[in-house]
């Protein structure tokens, strides 16, 4: 097994005990952020591509405390729900069977419901505010049962730092919801 040094003690300078001043040390640059959620570049043609997209897995695991029925509420408003649950016609899909330009993701941060197919809206997808609160409350009990998990256990099963354990937990848990919400493709790629 190859092991990887995470940090080291610096090397100690000889001159320092002798009342030397001690040689600078240069700081190391801050490591750019890694984003660990891949981009959706097709287009979202279902709720599992949808939740994908929305980060869903990262918005349960920061606001666990919160009400799914909010979050599924929040992620409906994005891709073109309204408010009293029903569909703004006006919002409709830009995006082709071409996969989408770094370009393209930023421009529709904002204007999400631009990602759906080409003239398609969550309507013509047949997608409701149900399918969205109801999956979102089916992957938040995933989440909240490894979150009780992690509380109540000490260390990370086979060795495994607890960050890493966690996270393949979370992966594993999604895939395997994803998977009876009858989305396989996109448990799949989650694993």
């Amino acid at each position: 097994m190859k092991y990887v040094k995470l940090a080291q003690m610096p090397p100690m300078d000889p001159m320092a005990g002798m009342g030397m001043p001690a040689a600078p040390m240069a700081m190391p640059a801050p490591a750019e952020p890694a984003s660990s959620q891949k981009q959706i570049t097709v287009p979202l043609a279902n709720l599992g591509l949808i939740l994908a997209d929305a980060e869903i897995e990262k918005r349960l695991l920061e606001q666990l405390e919160d009400n799914e029925q909010g979050i599924a509420n929040d992620v409906w408003l994005q891709y073109g729900g309204e408010e009293d649950g029903g569909v703004d016609a006006e919002k409709r899909g830009k995006r082709s069977d071409e996969e989408a330009t770094e370009e393209e993701i930023k421009a529709t941060d904002k204007t999400r419901w631009e990602r759906l197919p080409v003239g398609q809206n969550l309507l013509d997808l047949e997608i409701s505010l149900d399918d969205f609160a109801n999956a979102v409350k089916f992957l938040s009990f995933g989440f909240a049962k490894n979150k009780g998990k992690e509380q109540g256990g000490g260390a990370a099963p086979g060795g495994m730092p607890g960050m890493a354990s966690r996270k393949l937990d979370n992966m594993v848990k999604l895939a395997q919801n994803l998977d009876l919400l009858g989305m396989y493709s996109v448990a799949d790629r989650i694993l």
